[in-house]
């Protein structure tokens, strides 16, 4: 019985070791690039939110109950407006936590973020470069870059006004304004990079079954009418399997 019993246990502690092996090589992979941590950072920030948001809301319904005990088990009617402070609850506590933890991610994200306009350089100078070769696609990838540095300039010049290091009455003002603004041009952002994944995906489904529509000659190249040309290799080798196939079956 303590031989199963052991086995079981040494069992259970490889497994567990194997998953956390697994676990920590894929956050290792994650935090290795910027992308990973923001994306990481992003669903942290969100979750704490939500929780919060939760948690707010069970908290709010035990004072509601404490509330209202307090009046009912009161010897006297109350007829002056009392100030209660809140009790110190352990759910409290976590709530406090919860939304401090958010706030520090948020202002950790957007402190990262402030140098990044020279990506946003960069993503403009290779598309001025090497631009797609779509004419709808260029011009979504253009449009893309263009709300992108507006959002990225409000949103620096909200933070850095929220921090103090913009100062004067008038980005006392404007912090607040630029802070929506670029909530504003982030939307448009992902409206954007919404499009630009769908006339890709649109290309895609179009180079697949013969891109472009055009009626050409041969098989590919161009002698008999009425097949349709197909834009790569990798996809000429496709059809031309598919075509033998189709052919060994007919026959």
């Amino acid at each position: 019985m303590a031989s199963i019993t052991y086995k079981h246990l040494q069992t259970l502690l490889h497994r567990t070791a194997v998953r956390t092996d697994v676990f920590l090589t894929h956050l290792n992979r994650v935090l290795a690039s910027s992308t990973g941590v923001e994306a990481l950072l992003c669903t942290l920030s969100y979750t704490l939110l939500f929780v919060h948001s939760r948690l707010i809301r069970i908290l709010e319904k035990r004072f509601e109950r404490l509330a209202l005990a307090f009046v009912t088990k009161a010897s006297s009617p109350i007829t002056g407006v009392a100030t209660l402070a809140s009790p110190r609850t352990r759910l409290g506590e976590l709530c406090a936590s919860t939304k401090a933890l958010a706030d520090l991610i948020d202002d950790f994200r957007f402190f990262t973020r402030l140098w990044g306009l020279i990506a946003i350089y960069g993503w403009a100078r290779e598309n001025y470069l090497a631009p797609p070769g779509d004419a709808v696609l260029k011009t979504l990838v253009w449009a893309q870059v263009g709300v992108s540095a507006v959002f990225q300039v409000l949103e620096n010049g909200a933070y850095l006004a929220g921090k103090g290091v913009l100062r004067g009455e008038k980005w006392v003002v404007r912090g607040p304004r630029w802070m929506v603004l670029s909530n504003r041009f982030w939307l448009a952002h992902v409206l954007v990079e919404g499009l630009r994944l769908w006339r890709v995906r649109q290309l895609r489904f179009n180079e697949e079954f013969g891109a472009k529509g055009e009626v050409t000659g041969s098989r590919f190249d161009g002698d008999t009418d009425g097949v349709v040309k197909v834009q790569s290799k990798a996809l000429r080798k496709k059809w031309v399997a598919a075509i033998d196939v189709a052919l060994e079956l007919r026959g």
